[in-house]
């Protein structure tokens, strides 16, 4: 009998160990695979963002807004029937869509994100403010400060879409061959 049992013993604790052993190995399998579809995850939602803000970023550097409120002016000066009408910002789509998943993101890319997107709602609310009746019945001095104050949003919004952009391609994630919009909208490569 002991003949019998020191075999029996020797092959459980070898089945068990090889058992342990598997386990072990497809949990590490599993969290890997996790890992690499969050990774995935992430890459996906910068490189969304930032087409996004790179598209709107083509439009806000085409501008220059000291001249706009030039024209304004002088149109203000020359035509008392004259009122500004600002357009409607386009639907960003795409950061509506993911704004949910933003938490994913890592750290670096969420607080630049976060002032973009919170001063392209600013610019929102002001165009319509901007658009509603009542900015006719004000005096064109209140209208041509607030367009002035419009039109300095831009520039603020200008600067936190080159910072969310920059943030967006320096992220490990995303880190590319391409380069950023340079400063007059073109392809900085």
């Amino acid at each position: 009998m002991e003949a019998w049992v020191g075999p029996a013993i020797v092959a459980a604790v070898i089945s068990g160990l090889v058992s342990l052993i598997l386990v072990q190995l497809n949990f590490r399998q599993g969290r890997r695979l996790e890992q690499a579809r969050r990774d995935e995850k992430v890459r996906d939602f910068q490189i969304a963002i930032r087409a996004e803000i790179r598209s709107e970023l083509r439009n806000l550097v085409q501008y220059d807004v000291g001249r706009q409120l030039e024209q304004v002016k002088a149109r203000y000066e020359s035509d008392p029937a004259y009122a500004i009408s600002v357009p409607r910002p386009v639907r960003q789509s795409v950061f509506e869509a993911l704004v949910g998943e933003i938490h994913v993101l890592p750290e670096a890319v969420i607080d630049p994100i976060v002032l973009y997107a919170r001063q392209r709602n600013a610019i929102d609310s002001i165009v319509e403010d901007m658009r509603a009746p009542g900015f006719r019945a004000l005096s064109r001095d209140q209208q041509l400060a607030m367009y002035e104050d419009y039109l300095n949003m831009w520039d603020a919004w200008r600067a936190f879409a080159l910072a969310a952009e920059a943030a967006l391609n320096g992220s490990a994630s995303v880190a590319g061959p391409r380069a950023g919009l340079a400063a007059d909208g073109r392809n900085g490569r």
